[in-house]
């Protein structure tokens, strides 16, 4: 009898351990399975969160600023959570009219902002702005001078400095260019231009600057101490010598077309004028104006036919004067790829992580390789 009742209490005992162990197990899967649950709704939620980012241009015009957009949403479609807004002034002057598009876009509290500033100097107030209500700011294409403290994420833009100065190394390994620099004495200088709409956007300074600089560094091989930068006070540097190159920059009175059509009349009617560097596609276009659409720069039968002249960009009539051999080439940025790597970099910003300014490709093209797949693809139209 004892024996019977020992073996119901073991039988118990065992049943009630068993049964512990599984209550055990089972709490174990629900609670494990509940932070399961919980992981995968945080990442769900990082995944398909929505950011409303406004984009800001310079300008409807210029079809540059329009691929800048085309890659700017093709970042967009790639993230697949990004709404892209874009808006711009109708042309790169209208400076008040981007500030009130600026504020538009702040009064939105989007998640982020892309500005590419017509004058990176007046933006003052809206960077502070932005700052102040935790909207991260990227620039792209033009880089500011001087932001607000803690306003700018980031930047990216071409280096102008360094993509001018690639126009300058061109030009100095043209042989008829470099035959005018060693003949040229004091009483015979020549002159070496650099049209620009102005000097006050930072592009089109940092291209002036770029330019005019490497190729005075580089003329000193040919000419020591007799090469002079002349024309904007910004820019100026004396030879120590009698001048036998001078380097001009050519500012017209205002960016309208007319007074940049006008400056470059101006230029190309000075004797000895040797090469042009046109900073952006309106001083291209202002040239080619004053050279009767580019025919005065024929190669046999110009009037200007010895003029060597280099432009800034892409598009069509800047494609056209160098296929025609108008101009001895140019230098091109890439639109597309500046806008798609704007977007990442403020997403990237916008998610908390840690962004730096990148520069943006810069390659040279002429008649002779702007036809090769891996320029062609970045010379828009």
């Amino acid at each position: 009898m004892k024996e019977k009742i020992l073996f119901v209490l073991l039988a118990s005992l065992s049943f009630c351990s068993l049964s512990a162990c599984g209550n055990n197990t089972s709490t174990n899967s629900i609670s494990h399975q509940k932070e399961d649950e919980a992981v995968k709704a945080t990442n769900g939620s990082e995944d398909t969160k929505e950011y409303n980012i406004e984009m800001v241009g310079n300008s409807f015009a210029v079809q540059f600023c329009n691929i800048n957009v085309d890659g700017a949403k093709a970042a967009a479609k790639e993230l697949g959570n990004v709404t892209l807004n874009y808006n711009a002034s109708q042309d790169s002057s209208q400076v008040q009219e981007q500030i009130d598009i600026l504020n538009q876009a702040i009064a939105k509290k989007p998640d982020g902002i892309l500005i590419a500033a017509a004058d990176p100097d007046a933006l003052d107030a809206q960077m502070m702005n932005a700052k102040e209500q935790g909207i991260p700011v990227v620039a792209y294409d033009i880089s500011f001078n001087s932001p607000p403290e803690g306003s700018l994420a980031a930047t990216v833009s071409t280096n102008n400095e360094s993509a001018s100065g690639l126009a300058a190394e061109k030009l100095m390994q043209n042989k008829e260019f470099i035959a005018e620099v060693e003949k040229a004495t004091a009483k015979d200088p020549i002159v070496v231009s650099c049209l620009a709409p102005d000097a006050v956007m930072t592009a089109h300074n940092q291209r002036i600057k770029g330019f005019t600089q490497s190729l005075y560094d580089l003329l000193q091989k040919y000419q020591p101490g007799a090469v002079e930068i002349t024309g904007h006070t910004n820019f100026i540097k004396k030879a120590e010598k009698p001048v036998a190159v001078s380097i001009h920059t050519e500012i017209p009175p205002t960016k309208a077309d007319a007074d940049i059509r006008n400056q470059a009349q101006k230029m190309v009617n000075e004797n000895h004028i040797s090469a042009v560097f046109c900073v952006n596609e309106a001083s291209v276009t202002a040239l080619l104006s004053a050279t009767t659409d580019g025919n005065d720069l024929d190669r046999d039968t110009g009037k200007y036919k010895d003029l060597i002249a280099i432009g800034f960009d892409a598009g069509k009539t800047m494609k056209e004067a160098v296929k025609n051999e108008y101009f001895y080439g140019a230098v091109a940025q890439d639109p597309y790829t500046m806008g798609y790597d704007a977007l990442k970099t403020l997403v990237e910003k916008i998610n908390g992580k840690e962004v730096k300014d990148s520069d943006a490709t810069a390659i040279w093209y002429d008649h002779t390789n702007m036809d090769n797949p891996d320029i062609s693809k970045i010379l828009y139209d």
